[in-house]
């Protein structure tokens, strides 16, 4: 009875150590925004990582007998190099993310203060997740942790994990420059991969068309609309050539950007759930195309001052995808608001698909002198968000607001991108 009675107090003050400092310390267990490293991340079902997970003779998360934390007195605790988010998964912030982790709950225990992956552990910047990982750019896990989630991804912070393509873990045969393939012909676009390619870490994948009377290497001069300069770690950029060398896109080209994706897919590591397409003028209308035709390939669509050029979306669309679109006042000029290509009514067309509440005021364009608005739909489907941001002035991609000296549209952009 005595020996019996010590135990439930020696429970009993567990439990609290493990409520009160660790569950969710610091850098303790991720949470809804951590990126858990999938379903069944965050150990198991007393604290992260397995029955007597992270250090401690019961178990209960991060810390030794006196359960402080990250460590105790007989064991290297939750938040050791060698077990937060490690291949025997047991801690890190996202709990259990290694390959032997995960029970079915876990959500009690991972992390004291300094708790779950220590200095390599939680949300390290390659941790398990993360862009390699569980998706979820907080990613649970330490830099040795890339079991949770992994290469095939799955839900973490943020959202589904990364896919990695069939060029993962190869060594690269495509160099950054001018890249020729056959497609209908001979076609050609410039590749633009970070410096610092790491052939294990799924990158995210930016195709940029050029507008009417431009080539591909205009595109790269822009720094692909200035992305690449938003981000040139994480990031792969493309700019497909179109056939005349001049930015004159068709419905054609959505079988050359097939073919591209495939090369650059099989080659290098890319993070198939992050795809995107972005064009200004004609190029719009191509980024456009791509979302109306290819909307389970791209994960979204940032399209400049574009319309349906092409011709290539139906009135009505079936599949939705993220969407944003800017439009200038004096498009008007070109091409009426009521034709059935315009942006204006473009825009429409994915709003509605991805179930957006109608939002009439969205095309209605600011005063001259007025800056620019953004309409930000409400209601849309899960992962499908919908931006439209008109602005009083000519055609083109880098509008800048009265009083102001830089443009506000590609960071927008970039921003909507990103949040994926």
């Amino acid at each position: 009875m005595l020996g019996s009675f010590r135990l439930v107090i020696v429970l009993g003050l567990v439990g609290i150590a493990c409520g009160s400092n660790n569950s969710g310390g610091g850098t303790g267990t991720g949470g809804a925004n951590s990126g858990t490293g999938g379903m069944s991340a965050q150990g198991g079902s007393v604290g992260s990582g397995g029955s007597k997970a992270s250090g401690g003779t019961i178990g209960t998360g991060s810390g030794g007998t006196t359960t402080t934390g990250a460590g105790g007195t007989t064991v290297t605790g939750t938040g050791g190099r060698s077990n937060t988010g490690g291949s025997s998964g047991t801690g890190g912030t996202a709990g259990a993310g290694g390959a032997s982790a995960g029970g079915t709950k876990g959500g009690a225990g991972s992390g004291g203060t300094i708790g779950s992956g220590g200095t390599t552990g939680s949300g390290g910047t390659i941790g398990s997740a993360g862009r390699t990982g569980s998706g979820g750019n907080s990613a649970s896990g330490g830099a040795a942790g890339t079991a949770s989630g992994g290469a095939t991804g799955t839900a973490g912070a943020g959202g589904g994990g990364a896919m990695s393509s069939a060029g993962c873990g190869k060594t690269r045969t495509l160099q950054n420059g001018t890249i020729t393939i056959q497609s209908g012909g001979s076609r050609n676009y410039i590749l633009r991969a970070p410096d610092s390619y790491d052939d294990t870490h799924p990158y995210r994948l930016v195709l940029a068309y050029a507008w009417s009377g431009a080539s591909s290497s205009q595109v790269a001069s822009s720094n692909y609309f200035t992305f690449s300069t938003l981000d040139s770690k994480n990031s792969i950029f493309v700019a497909p050539n179109a056939t005349d060398g001049a930015g004159t896109w068709s419905s054609a080209d959505v079988t050359f950007t097939d073919a591209i994706l495939a090369q650059i897919e099989g080659d290098l590591c890319i993070d198939t759930t992050r795809v995107f397409a972005t064009g200004f003028s004609f190029g719009g209308a191509m980024a456009a195309a791509l979302g109306c035709t290819r909307a389970n390939v791209f994960r979204a669509v940032a399209a400049f001052s574009g319309a349906d050029l092409t011709n290539s979306c139906p009135t009505t669309l079936t599949k939705p995808i993220a969407y944003y679109a800017s439009q200038a006042s004096e498009d008007h000029g070109s091409l009426p608001a009521n034709s059935p290509i315009a942006g204006e009514v473009v825009q429409t067309k994915f709003a509605a698909v991805n179930g957006c509440t109608a939002q009439p005021a969205a095309t209605t364009f600011p005063a001259s002198g007025q800056p620019h608005t953004c309409t930000n739909y409400t209601g849309c489907s899960a992962g499908h968000p919908t931006e439209y941001c008109v602005f009083n002035g000519p055609h083109g991609w880098e509008p800048v607001d009265p009083g102001q000296k830089t443009s506000w549209d590609a960071p927008e952009a970039w921003k909507f991108i990103t949040q994926f």
